[in-house]
C-alpha cells in the first residue's frame, strides 16, 4: 500500500467528518462506552444495599462482555448484508429497555448477570462491531486516523461516566443511576442512529456474492489469536492494577490516581497510532506499540516504577482495538468487514471478559501476582511476533499489497 498523498486523507475528512462525530457519538454510549465504563460505579452501592462481595458485583463485567462475544459476529454479518442503520436503531431502542429492568433488579446474583447478558446482547448494534465498518466505508487513505478518532468516543467515556455518573449515584442512587444511563443513551444514541448510514457506500467486487462471511486466510487467523490474547491479558492488567500496586505497597488513593492515567494515555495512543498507521505498513506500527504493555508487566513484575507502568498499558489500550479495526479492513474484503471483524472483536471480547478472572485464579493460588505478571510478558512478546508475521495487506481481490 502507498502512503496516501496529505491531500487525498484532506479530501476524506472534508467529507467524511461528520461519519466520524456520529460513529464517536453512538460508540461513547454504547456497551463498549458508558456500558463498560460504568461499572465500577454499581460495586460499593451494591454491596451497601444487598451485601453482595465485590467480586461477586465485578463480576458483572464478564457477562457484559461475553454479550459482546455472542453477538458481534452475528450483527457484523448483518451490517455486510442489510447495512448499519436498521441494527443500530433497533439496539438503541432495545438496550435502554433492558437498562429499565435492569434498574429493577434485586438481590440476586444471577438475575444481576443474566440482565447485564442480556443488555450487552440487546446493545449488540451499539459496538465497533458495526460502527467500525461504517466508518472504514467512507475512509481509505486516513483509515487508521479516522478509526481511532472514532474510538475517541469510548475513551471520553471512561473520563466522563465516572466524573457525571458517579456523582449523580450518590446523589440518587444507583437504581436512578441505571435509569440515566438509559436516557444518555437513547437521546444520543437513537438520533444518530436515524440520520446515519444513508446512502452506505457498498464495495462492487466479485466478493459481492458471498458477501457477510469470515474471511477465512492466514491473516486472519493469526488475528484471532492477537484478539484473544490481548484481551484477556491487558483487560486482565488493567482491571488487577489498583489491587497490584496496593500489593506492592502504594497507597489505596495514590494506586486510584495512577490507574486513572490510563484514561488519558488511551485517547492519545489511538490518535497517534491511527495517524502512523496511515503513513507505514500498520504491523510494524503496532508491533513497536505492543512491546508497551510487555514493558509494563516486567515493570509490575519487578516492583519498577508504577506510574511509567500505567501509561505504558495504556498505549496498549489506546492501540488495540482500533488495531483490529484497521488490520481487518487491510487483509479481508470489505464485502465481508462485518462479519470478519465481528468475530474477532468478540474473542477480543472473550478474552477481556476471561482476563480478569485468570489473573485474580493466579493470585489465589500463587499469592501473589508475579507468575501472572511474567507469564503476560512471555505472551505479549508471543503478540508481538504474531503481529510482525502477518505480511503485506491484500486487496479488494484478496491479492497481496506490498507494505509501505
Amino acid at each position: 500500500m502507498t502512503p496516501p498523498s496529505p491531500g487525498a486523507a484532506r479530501r476524506e475528512f472534508a467529507v467524511g467528518w461528520p461519519s466520524i462525530l456520529a460513529a464517536a457519538l453512538a460508540v461513547s454510549v454504547g456497551m463498549t462506552g458508558i456500558g463498560f465504563y460504568s461499572l465500577g460505579l454499581f460495586v460499593q452501592p451494591l454491596q451497601d444495599e444487598y451485601g453482595w462481595s465485590r467480586a461477586a458485583v465485578s463480576g458483572a463485567a464478564t457477562f457484559q462482555q461475553f454479550g459482546i462475544f455472542l453477538s458481534a459476529p452475528l450483527v457484523g454479518r448483518l451490517a455486510d448484508r442489510i447495512g448499519v442503520r436498521p441494527i443500530a436503531i433497533a439496539s438503541y431502542i432495545a438496550a435502554p429497555l433492558m437498562m429499565v429492568a435492569l434498574s429493577q433488579a434485586g438481590p440476586s446474583i444471577p438475575a444481576w448477570y443474566t440482565l447485564w447478558l442480556l443488555t450487552s446482547l440487546a446493545g449488540c448494534g451499539t459496538t465497533p462491531a458495526i460502527w467500525a465498518r461504517y466508518v472504514s466505508a467512507r475512509f481509505d487513505c486516513a483509515r487508521g486516523l479516522a478509526l481511532g478518532l472514532m474510538l475517541v468516543g469510548s475513551g471520553m467515556a471512561a473520563i466522563l461516566a465516572p466524573a457525571l455518573l458517579g456523582p449523580f449515584i450518590v446523589a440518587n442512587g444507583w437504581r436512578n443511576g441505571v435509569l440515566a444511563m438509559a436516557a444518555i443513551t437513547a437521546l444520543i444514541g437513537l438520533p444518530v442512529a436515524l440520520l446515519s448510514g444513508r446512502g452506505e457506500k457498498r464495495v462492487a467486487t466479485a466478493a459481492s456474492a458471498v458477501r457477510g462471511h469470515f474471511e477465512a486466510n492466514r491473516s486472519t487467523y493469526i488475528l484471532i489469536g492477537v484478539a484473544i490474547l490481548l484481551g484477556a491479558l491487558v483487560a486482565g492488567m488493567i482491571v488487577h492494577l489498583v489491587p497490584m500496586l496496593v500489593d506492592a505497597g502504594t497507597p489505596p488513593a495514590q494506586a486510584a490516581q495512577v490507574a486513572a492515567t490510563i484514561g488519558f494515555t488511551v485517547l492519545g495512543a489511538r490518535i497517534v497510532v491511527g495517524y502512523l498507521f496511515d503513513r507505514f505498513h500498520a504491523p510494524y506500527v503496532a508491533c513497536l506499540f505492543l512491546l508497551s504493555p510487555v514493558i509494563s508487566a516486567l515493570l509490575l513484575w519487578l516492583d519498577g516504577p508504577v506510574i511509567p507502568a500505567a501509561l505504558l498499558l495504556g498505549l496498549a489500550a489506546g492501540a488495540e482495538v482500533d488495531m483490529l479495526a484497521y488490520f481487518t479492513s487491510r487483509y479481508a474484503r470489505f464485502a465481508n468487514y462485518g462479519a470478519t471483524y465481528g468475530v474477532i472483536l468478540g474473542l477480543f471480547s472473550f478474552g477481556a471478559g476471561c482476563g480478569p478472572l485468570l489473573f485474580g485464579w493466579s493470585v489465589d493460588v500463587t499469592g501473589s501476582y508475579d507468575t501472572i505478571l511474567a507469564i503476560s510478558a512471555a505472551l505479549l512478546l508471543i503478540v508481538v511476533v504474531l503481529i510482525a508475521c502477518l505480511g503485506p495487506y491484500r486487496n479488494e481481490e484478496g491479492v497481496e499489497d506490498p507494505p509501505a
